[in-house]
């Protein structure tokens, strides 16, 4: 199952624990709007660990 649009670090994780296994996820858009908040290396952790 592919995901994307609208996720983000607040609803990540629960989507991910509520659907069967995820092949792929689109975060970019969200991902590069955290990046520039937090920085690159921080929101690429963030993400990962969302994803689990």
């Amino acid at each position: 199952m592919n995901v994307g649009h609208d996720l983000n670090l607040a609803n990540l994780s629960d989507l991910i624990g509520a659907l069967p296994p995820i092949a792929q996820a689109s975060i970019g858009h969200e991902l590069t709007a955290d990046a520039l908040v937090m920085g690159f290396r921080p929101a690429v952790a963030a993400y990962k660990a969302a994803l689990g």
